[in-house]
């Protein structure tokens, strides 16, 4: 639109034709490089080669990893190996143990200061499969506490233990792969022994109904068929070599405070052997000449090795140890084991209040148990903690009553030791008990007033009217000390 004519004039513009034509202009001027952006001819090429970049150094990354897996691989095997190696000298050494005596200096000592064994082939001739060394200390460096939570040995050398405790580290090797393993073990070890049938208690009241019985203090082992499950077809013999024998029975030196009148320990075992047919029945070392054996009186002797105090020390580091199982037998609820024809090491636990009929197991030659069961205090002494009764029963290791008594009703055989131990206990073999223990047995009785201060009424502590045969055997002795749970284990650890 045009105001006015000629020279001068105001010239008005329509305002969105003027937008339209700069824009038009402006897009004009834009043609040269937006149109081959917007042209995508061609980047097919350029990404397919970026991507086969890409995927092959991945490929190559990943095939790179593949190589050094089998040296990985091995290189575990070889650290799993050379620990199984070190865990198997821990428990080479750890089985070897167990028959040493609760003190440890013979070993810490010369001639094999505290090496037990070096270079030992996991298999004799094949080292291949790994080898090991173990070696024992004694804990009496001031460092030592922190590791065993216990004080350091009293004796404050590295020769002579006096608390039971050293420090066993075992080094494995495997292929050049070198792992330790330390632990902390306390030996329980077994208390002195002296008799096939020992009381080292307050009290020493027999009971012999019959000539049916056999004690025998002489060394017996298992000749032939030993790994035969049923006892009865194992053939047991003398040992040639009789100088780990015992006395038939062994009893306490003194007088027994509750006889009436007052007697010795000995004179009051022997009040029952009162005939010789009974007398005949008693075998073992002879008290007149150790190095003899006899049968009667002279073979029932007083020996202190075996004293009261260390019978509770023994005990206690039983019933302490983590590892122990303590079955409780109560008045109102006894424990009974009924035997199994089929799985006789395994009888049927029961006690009327709650446990009816449950698997024990009690152990075998090859596989000892600790089996301990704890009653309760009864004056009347009439209380029996345990019960075995129907044919057979049979285990190895170490059974322990305590305050009750073990009453065996029929066919019962064990290699190890049978401890009854406690207030107001006995040992007692009813007429129709049999079979053969191969060991030794302990009644222990622990309260001397049983009865009152003067007995009229004498409590037994061992009473024998069926025909058991309690035998001592130090194959047996040796077979309650491969017990594992006898030791505490403190500590295991991984250097």
């Amino acid at each position: 639109m045009r105001i006015g004519a000629g020279k001068g004039s105001l010239v008005v513009v329509n305002l969105r034709s003027w937008i339209d034509l700069l824009f038009r202009e402006r897009r004009m001027q834009m043609k040269p490089w937006a149109g081959p952006i917007r042209n995508q001819k061609g980047v097919a090429l350029p990404m397919a080669l970026f991507a086969l970049v890409m995927l092959s150094g991945l490929l190559l990354a990943f095939l790179s990893m593949a190589g050094m897996e089998p040296s990985i691989a091995s290189n575990h095997t070889d650290v799993t190996r050379a620990r199984y190696t070190t865990e198997a000298g821990i428990e080479w050494a750890f089985d070897n143990l167990t028959t040493v005596n609760p003190n440890w200096s013979t070993i810490l000592g010369p001639p094999t200061n505290g090496l037990l064994v070096n270079a030992q082939s996991l298999i004799p001739g094949s080292p291949q499969l790994g080898t090991f060394t173990v070696q024992i200390r004694n804990d009496f460096q001031a460092a030592d506490t922190a590791l065993t939570g216990q004080p350091v040995d009293p004796s404050g050398s590295a020769t002579s233990d006096q608390n039971a405790i050293v420090i066993l580290t075992a080094t494995g090797t495997y292929r050049g792969v070198t792992r330790q393993i330390q632990a902390v073990l306390q030996n329980l070890g077994l208390p002195p022994i002296p008799g096939a049938y020992s009381m080292p208690g307050v009290q020493a009241d027999l009971w012999f109904d019959n000539a049916n019985f056999e004690i025998d203090g002489r060394d017996w082992y298992c000749e032939s068929k030993c790994d035969d499950p049923d006892p009865s077809k194992r053939n047991y013999a003398l040992k040639a070599d009789q100088s780990k024998m015992k006395y038939g029975i062994a009893v306490q030196p003194g007088t027994q405070q509750n006889s009436n009148p007052q007697e010795t320990y000995e004179h009051r075992a022997e009040g029952k052997l009162d005939n010789q047919g009974k007398r005949n029945k008693v075998t073992g070392k002879d008290q007149t000449n150790p190095g003899a054996s006899t049968k009667g009186l002279d073979t029932v002797a007083p020996d202190n090795s075996l004293s009261p105090a260390t019978m509770q020390t023994f005990l206690d580091r039983i019933a302490k140890s983590s590892s122990t199982k303590i079955l409780q037998s109560t008045l109102s609820c006894p424990m009974k084991l009924e035997g199994d024809e089929a799985h006789p090491s395994v009888p049927k636990l029961s006690n009327g209040c709650g446990i009816d009929k449950q698997p024990l197991d009690l152990g075998s030659r090859s596989d000892p148990k600790l089996v301990y069961f704890r009653g309760e205090l009864d004056p009347t002494s009439s209380f029996t903690s345990l019960m075995l009764e129907g044919k057979p029963i049979q285990g190895a290791g170490i059974l322990i009553v305590e305050d009750g008594d073990l009453r065996v009703k029929d066919l019962f055989d064990w290699d190890g030791i049978v401890i009854v131990t406690g207030r107001y206990v006995s040992s007692i073999f009813e007429s129709g008990a049999k079979g053969t223990i191969y060991g030794a047995v302990i009644s222990n009785e622990t309260v001397w007033d049983e009865g009152g201060p003067k007995n009229k009424n004498t409590y037994w502590d061992g009473y024998f009217t069926g025909s058991p045969q309690i035998r001592f055997s130090q194959e047996g002795i040796d077979t309650a000390g491969r017990v594992l749970t006898s030791r505490r284990l403190y500590s295991w650890r991984e250097l």
